[in-house]
């Protein structure tokens, strides 16, 4: 390319863009389960003549020399994560680790077919290989490229990334945020908890003999992060409020139960099957009586909720009531939403938590919990709650190893280098803010706590469901605040 990226028009930008992520979209990539598309990138940078490692966990990292003259200036990382949150609509045909994201290209819209698109973080990574692609249309400084794995499931690439990749940069901008126009320049901590206990069977009395399942669904689900203050139901919470509802006015015994795709993802749909020795017709009257009472406080946020009773057939086994007990009591001790606001500003999540997903056979049930904490205390104080209510109700739980917070810092460079440039192209300041959502930042700092590190990113709505649409008009603006950044940092000495 002759032209200079900051010269050409929107729709060859976004063009470019969206090749690169559409053979992304291509690729199966769930977490835990990035080979394949490790592989493929790994291949990119190899065919475009540049020095790639592939770490054990499969992370991969590549050097971009510098523009000729730009030798000396400061070592800046551009870093995104190559795996995704994989849903699908109720109903919909999916096998995330083997089948393709179908796209669907609108005026103002990308979106998928049936299932989350991936532009978390796909989209990101997509603009690095398009401007990898295009080097020599701007001048920079010499770039390292770091892709990681496992960012949606725990961060184990970001985790276990050789901090020697890290120790030599001044600067790093990771390109993993939801929201064009607005700079991350801190996010939350987090810890995943997987509670779990064995469970109990019996014969159902034959006094029981009604069999119902209930389905919750229509709920809107979305990112633990972004979304937890926005008033969306869990409907894992919401199915054990309905079991309580029943018990309150007959007996019940569950069969099965569960809800809920991801520990990041809130729970859209839930469902569960018992025998009651209570009438169709008055677990139909219940069902629709807490259904009303949920669309009058949730209305304006679930509009679409729905709460289905269908007869079923009577089954062969039910839990034990002890176990129901245990199980739904820890259910409703565990919190799931926001936990502290800030006092200093009253619209930022400072610690939530959200259950994610229930699973129940014949031998166990198993719960999957995030939590997020924009200090490294708060998530301390979730961990002791949590086990102190796993104990209480005789739950077995792991706690997988938390990612540290990343911590404002007022005094960036690298802030006050996209404050500048962002204000230059788009004729108006950005928005400067810290996120709830849990961000690999906090390792990278960790690991180099000189390094300074901004987010950015297009528009992205509803991440990690399959609502999930990208602003189409934000890439190619987003690709010339990176090039218009670049730019400005290779013309600063270290």
């Amino acid at each position: 390319m002759s032209k200079k990226i900051l010269a050409l028009a929107t729709d060859e930008i976004l063009n470019g863009v969206l090749e690169e992520f559409a053979k992304l979209a291509a690729i199966p990539r769930p977490s835990k389960h990035e080979e394949q598309v490790s592989n493929f990138l790994k291949k990119f940078f190899t065919e475009h003549g540049l020095a790639v490692v592939q770490d054990k966990f499969k992370n991969i990292i590549a050097e971009v020399p510098a523009s000729p003259g730009k030798e000396n200036f400061p070592l800046t990382i551009l870093q995104g994560h190559m795996d995704m949150v994989c849903v699908a609509e109720e109903g919909y045909a999916f096998e995330s680790t083997s089948d393709p994201i179908k796209l669907i290209r609108g005026e103002k819209f990308l979106e998928a077919e049936g299932t989350s698109l991936g532009a978390d973080d796909g989209i990101g990574i997509a603009e690095i290989l398009y401007l990898v692609k295009n080097r020599d249309a701007f001048e920079h400084g010499p770039l390292r490229i770091i892709f990681t794995t496992d960012e949606e499931q725990g961060m184990g690439g970001a985790s276990g990334l050789d901090k020697k990749f890290l120790a030599d940069a001044n600067f790093l901008i990771n390109c993993d945020s939801e929201k064009f126009g607005e700079i991350i320049a801190g996010s939350a901590g987090t810890v995943q908890i997987i509670f779990w206990r064995e469970l109990h069977y019996v014969r159902p009395d034959t006094k029981l003999g009604t069999n119902v399942e209930i389905k919750i669904g229509g709920l809107r689900g979305g990112h633990s992060g972004g979304e937890i203050s926005s008033g969306r139901v869990n409907a894992i919470k919401l199915a054990v409020q309905i079991m309580q509802t029943i018990t309150r006015h007959g007996k019940i015994r569950v069969s099965s139960f569960g809800g809920g795709q991801a520990f990041n993802a809130i729970p859209d749909s839930a469902h569960f099957a018992f025998a009651t020795d209570l009438k169709v017709q008055k677990v139909q009257e219940l069902c629709h009586e807490f259904t009303r009472r949920i669309k009058k406080v949730y209305g304006a946020t679930e509009p679409d909720i729905k709460i289905e009773t269908k007869v079923v057939k009577r089954p062969d086994k039910v839990l034990h009531a002890k176990d129901y007990e245990l199980l739904t009591t820890f259910i409703a001790l565990i919190h799931s939403g926001v936990y502290l606001m800030s006092p200093e500003n009253p619209a930022q999540v400072l610690a939530s938590a959200n259950l994610g997903a229930v699973r129940m056979n014949d031998k166990l049930v198993e719960l999957k919990l995030l939590a997020r904490g924009n200090a490294d205390e708060l998530i301390e104080e979730f961990i002791e709650g949590f086990e102190q209510a796993a104990k209480l109700c005789a739950f077995e739980s792991k706690i997988f190893e938390p990612t540290p917070a990343w911590t404002f810092n007022p005094n960036s460079k690298l802030l006050n280098f996209a404050e500048e440039i962002f204000a230059e192209q788009n004729g108006h300041a950005p928005e400067v803010s810290t996120t709830h959502m849990g961000l690999e930042t906090g390792f990278f700092i960790k690991k180099n706590p000189a390094l300074e590190i901004i987010s950015i990113g297009t528009t992205n709505e509803n991440i990690h469901s399959p609502n999930e649409r990208l602003h189409l008009d934000t890439v190619a603006p987003h690709v010339k605040f990176i090039v218009g950044l670049l730019e400005k940092i290779s013309a600063t000495q270290a």
